[in-house]
């Protein structure tokens, strides 16, 4: 049976098995100097295949959560550097065999790297075929980032740093990182708009965490939801729909479940709150692109009630 282990502990056993290991895919949201240069130091003699895919907003560089000269350093030494700007995910997978899964990042703080760390905790398991799927699903969902994406990143990063709305600059231009395709449940409301939600303190840079940061900026707020990839989605399959009918509530949800990537799938009861989740974000933001009505008795409608957006 496995047992919890601190980031004391994890730092000891990676620095065991690191030296004489094949391949190594680190996912973790935050990435730091400290830590890249550690792991340099462990592996640079064998020179495994490394595949590093970190969160990487804006907002992360900003606050110093991760660090460009990292990441800059990790690509010039060959090893694949990744975005996922939805990912919270904190895993270390060694030659496929081993996998360590907790709250440590690639940090100082998180490997307990630096004087004043932080109290991490995660577990060590032997690695079975769902796992390395959930492992390479995550991997092929990145955006791969080169050198020259870190001097954009970079650019773009001393822009906003200027300006008073540094905070709400979550994501990036779609020139800079492209945005996934694949949809999951965390591009999409959590809750109604104004409820309280843990997650949205743990990860700001998720789509409706920044909604939320700015709800009382009506325009800005609206402005944020109309680019969110859950509207974008919802409008694509509206006019994609096929049927002489609008798209009811239970077509919506069906569409939903099967777009959702994520590795469980959802239920479908959790699909359908999302979805109530969504309608309400729609009554408030798009009222003048996006109508919901209820025929009779039956379940909500959705239609488009703006020409521009087909």
């Amino acid at each position: 049976m496995s047992s919890l282990i601190s980031n004391a502990e994890l730092k000891s056993e990676l620095e065991a098995i690191l030296p004489s290991c094949n391949t190594l895919t680190i996912v973790s949201a935050f990435m730091t100097q400290p830590a890249t240069r550690w792991l340099s130091s462990l592996i640079s003699d064998n020179k495994p295949k490394v595949q590093l895919v970190g969160r990487f907003s804006p907002f992360d560089f900003i606050k110093g959560s991760s660090d460009l000269n990292a990441l800059r350093d990790c690509i010039n030494k060959g090893y694949t550097v990744k975005a996922l700007t939805n990912l919270h995910a904190k895993i270390y997978q060694i030659d496929e065999d081993t996998i360590f899964n907790g709250s440590a990042n690639l940090t100082g703080k998180g490997l307990a790297l630096v004087d004043i760390s932080n109290l991490e905790a995660c577990i060590k398991v032997q690695s079975c075929e769902g796992s390395k799927s959930f492992i390479t699903k995550i991997v092929n969902s990145a955006y791969e980032l080169s050198a020259e994406t870190i001097d954009d990143m970079e650019n773009y990063i001393s822009k906003i740093e200027r300006t008073d709305s540094s905070e709400l600059q979550m994501a990036w231009p779609e020139d800079i990182i492209s945005q996934s395709k694949d949809i999951f449940i965390s591009d999409f409301p959590l809750s109604a708009p104004g409820d309280f939600v843990k997650e949205y303190e743990v990860n700001p840079s998720l789509p409706f965490a920044q909604i939320e940061n700015v709800r009382d900026d009506f325009e800005l707020a609206s402005e944020l939801f109309k680019k969110s990839k859950a509207y974008r989605w919802l409008v694509k399959q509206i006019i994609e729909n096929k049927s002489d009918r609008d798209l009811g509530f239970g077509q919506v949800s069906r569409l939903l479940h099967d777009a959702l990537e994520d590795d469980p799938a959802p239920y479908r009861q959790q699909v359908k709150d999302l979805q109530v989740n969504l309608y309400s974000y729609l009554r408030l933001y798009v009222k003048d692109e996006i109508e919901i009505y209820t025929p009779g008795r039956k379940s909500e409608i959705i239609r488009l009630v703006k020409n521009n957006l087909l």
